[in-house]
């Protein structure tokens, strides 16, 4: 029973044992050794045949060292290597040998196992030849990225140097030729120009806007300690200074401490604070809050929450893209690519950045990055 398990076991794992007698100088294979090398069973080689007719060339000499080491000195060996069947297929194995010494200590008998590792090492060339490949691929789409991001250089310069320009050169002399016909276009001909100098002006914040887009792509990301209570101090500082004549409640969470970039961080918080006093402009008990709690897995959530305009959930989805605006441009001023700065910084913190709200009702803006240290009060400002 037992030999037939073993028998069985052989054939499942495609091993099989092996003897050498150095009195007779044979090798005695098993019936799984002798369908390994495509042989009739019970056949017996000698030492010399297994190695010169059954060992491929390349691996001949050093099997021949490694049998001679283990018959002169005991050393046991553990080899993989191809042989050449009897019917020419070359078949990858595993052959492990050790000695049998007698009572005095002499070598009498050398024996192992030969196991069949053909599809393994097959499998093994597959994936290096995929993993080849997919060095290749990376290789490409590397060359090709850097490739896209030269053109993207090229195109914000010339967005930069020969678009302004143009603009530049609209604003300048609609605004000469509003000082010198003030009296004789009327007051429709001076809304039109009024108008011609808004459009500009809205042009020249959209190419400011792209050009910021296209800085974050190439931007190095610079990981530090960030204080955005600090952040959002500041930013709150600067609306009050140009809008003196809002009363707006804004409470800031204290000692926000969290892992990132301090440049790109604070214009997270100037567009998310910009937007959330933007859009209090006509309520007039306007509040803004700032802080982070903790999410369901136990991580950072910031927040920048406000009881302004709102916006409809049906629409969240245009919320981060490029040019997408929920609000017409004559009720709030802007140009659509705050958002979608918003969110490529966050995407390049690894974090998330999301929204809730209601028509009339106030938004919310949700994001997260790394490690954050936060327990501390609100306190208004």
């Amino acid at each position: 029973q037992s030999e037939a398990l073993l028998r069985i076991a052989g054939r499942t794992a495609r091993i099989g044992g092996w003897m050498l007698e150095l009195s007779s100088d044979h090798v005695v294979w098993s019936d799984e050794v002798c369908k390994i090398h495509e042989v009739p069973p019970g056949t017996t080689p000698s030492l010399q045949e297994a190695l010169q007719f059954y060992v491929s060339p390349e691996w001949r000499g050093k099997m021949e060292a490694v049998v001679e080491a283990c018959i002169d000195s005991g050393t046991p060996f553990d080899e993989e290597m191809e042989i050449i069947s009897a019917g020419g297929r070359r078949v990858w194995v595993r052959v492990i040998g050790e000695v049998v010494r007698d009572d005095s200590g002499h070598v009498i008998r050398l024996h192992g196992s030969t196991q069949d590792i053909t599809e393994r090492k097959q499998a093994q060339e597959s994936i290096l030849r995929l993993n080849a490949e997919l060095e290749e691929r990376v290789r490409q789409r590397t060359s090709q990225l850097e490739a896209v991001n030269r053109e993207l250089e090229a195109f914000s310069y010339s967005v930069s140097h020969d678009l302004r320009s143009p603009l530049n050169t609209i604003d300048g002399f609609s605004q000469l030729l509003e000082r010198m016909a003030r009296d004789k276009v009327g007051e429709q001909g001076r809304h039109y120009l009024s108008r011609i100098r808004a459009g500009t002006r809205q042009m020249g914040e959209l190419i400011e806007g792209l050009l910021s887009l296209a800085k974050l792509a190439r931007d190095p990301l610079r990981a530090g300690a960030v204080d955005i209570a600090k952040i959002a101090r500041q930013v709150v500082q600067a609306c009050r200074e140009r809008e003196p004549e809002r009363a707006v409640e804004i409470h800031i969470q204290e000692k926000l401490l969290a892992l990132g970039d301090q440049l790109l961080l604070s214009v997270v918080i100037q567009n998310l604070l910009g937007n959330a006093w933007k859009f209090t402009s006509l309520q007039p008990s306007a509040r803004i809050d700032v802080g982070c709690q903790t999410g369901e897995d136990g991580e950072a959530v910031y927040f920048v929450r406000d009881n302004g305009a709102g916006f409809d959930m049906a629409y969240a989805d245009k919320l981060f893209g490029t040019f997408q605006r929920l609000h017409s441009s004559t009720d709030y001023a802007g140009t659509g690519v705050g958002l979608a700065t918003v969110k490529r910084i966050i995407d390049r913190h690894g974090g998330r950045v999301w929204a809730k709200a209601a028509e009339g009702q106030g938004a919310t803006f949700y994001f997260t990055l790394g490690a954050v240290v936060v327990d501390s009060p609100a306190v208004a400002v």
